[in-house]
């Protein structure tokens, strides 16, 4: 097994040499991958979903360019209902039109992440203007169906919904500049399962050969890879030979690649150390005061790789225990956080 840092140039690299060599001939339209949070629309299923956290439960959801009272659906998600868990908050995840994959996401106002475009976002601080600032098209694109109570700013995979006021008499011509400093209340994030599916079938004989990757423990293909920022890569770990066959049977034959992001591996050791250790699950209850800590490992404080540091211990054998305030000051002259984690562990 081996772990490597990235650089920016190192990850593509990585990712070039550990693929076959040859040229991709079908383009964005052909195979089109969208990345949210770690999940993958169309790729992720519901088993998935229920692997990486075990509190995911069904819930409902308000469809906001569709509502009950609409004539018609979109055939591209099962409509008004998907599945929540606390540790990804904001987000809910609906089945597709294919199998039981993930074809839409809604994003609501807990949601404080990074968009498919690359763009970081916090839906409650989100306003109109900022959609215009990250879309300027979106100006010029102001819709709403006659059964619906908001304005839909769209484009083929990306959607973001304004409460239209009602006590504006009439609503045409829109008063645009009214509502720039109205607040987003959902964004939906939508691919067709079926024709992703349908493209996926005709793949080459050549790419499936390619070595099997998987980001966050989601199975993708190279361009999923290539879409997520390089700076929030944790680690890579390459396998080959036996030991990729090993861990993903007949089709690791060529090798596997398994890609973490900062992000997973943060949400991963959190959970672990929140069920396992009382004292942390008091002081560090949510993921938002996660960032309020510093970890202090073996005696040294982690200030780079901690994602990926961290990560490495889950179910291990490690001493944990939490100080705050004079005492951690006091051992390790920290003033500008408020937990200081001490983990012991075995080399």
């Amino acid at each position: 097994m081996r772990h490597l840092l990235l650089t920016s140039t190192l990850l593509i690299t990585v990712i070039n040499i550990s693929l076959s060599q040859q040229q991709e001939h079908d383009n964005l339209s052909q195979d089109k991958s969208v990345t949210l949070s770690g999940i993958t629309l169309c790729k992720t299923s519901i088993a998935d979903l229920k692997n990486l956290a075990g509190d995911f439960a069904m819930v409902s959801v308000e469809e906001m360019d569709l509502p009950k009272n609409c004539y018609g659906q979109d055939s591209r998600y099962t409509s008004g209902e998907g599945y929540a868990s606390k540790q990804f908050p904001g987000m809910i995840f609906q089945k597709g039109n294919e199998s039981d994959y993930i074809g839409k996401i809604r994003l609501t106002p807990e949601f404080d992440g990074v968009l498919p475009n690359g763009k970081k976002i916090s839906v409650k601080n989100l306003k109109l203007a900022d959609v215009f600032i990250m879309f300027p098209k979106f100006k010029d694109q102001w819709f709403s169906r006659g059964c619906s109570d908001y304005w839909r700013f769209s484009n083929d995979t990306l959607a973001f919904f304004v409460k239209i006021d009602k006590n504006i008499q009439p609503q045409f011509p829109i008063n645009e500049s009214f509502y720039l400093d109205k607040p987003i209340e959902g964004i939906d994030v939508v691919l067709s399962c079926y024709r992703v599916h349908s493209k996926q079938q005709s793949v080459s004989r050549q790419q499936e050969m390619e070595p099997l990757i998987f980001l966050d423990g989601v199975r993708v293909n190279k361009k999923a890879v290539e879409m997520v920022d390089p700076m929030e890569i944790a680690f890579i770990t390459v396998l080959k030979d036996a030991n990729a066959i090993n861990a993903a049977g007949p089709e690791g034959k060529k090798g596997v690649i398994y890609v973490y992001t900062n992000e997973y591996s943060r949400n991963k050791y959190w959970s672990y150390f929140r069920s396992t250790y009382p004292a942390y699950a008091k002081a560090v209850p949510s993921m938002k005061d996660e960032r309020d800590v510093v970890y202090i490992l073996n005696g040294i404080v982690l200030e780079k790789n901690i994602e990926s540091k961290l990560f490495e211990l889950i179910e291990t054998d490690i001493q944990l225990r939490v100080i705050e305030g004079k005492e951690l000051k006091k051992q390790f002259n920290i003033k500008n956080k408020r937990v200081g984690v001490v983990i012991i562990s075995e080399p």
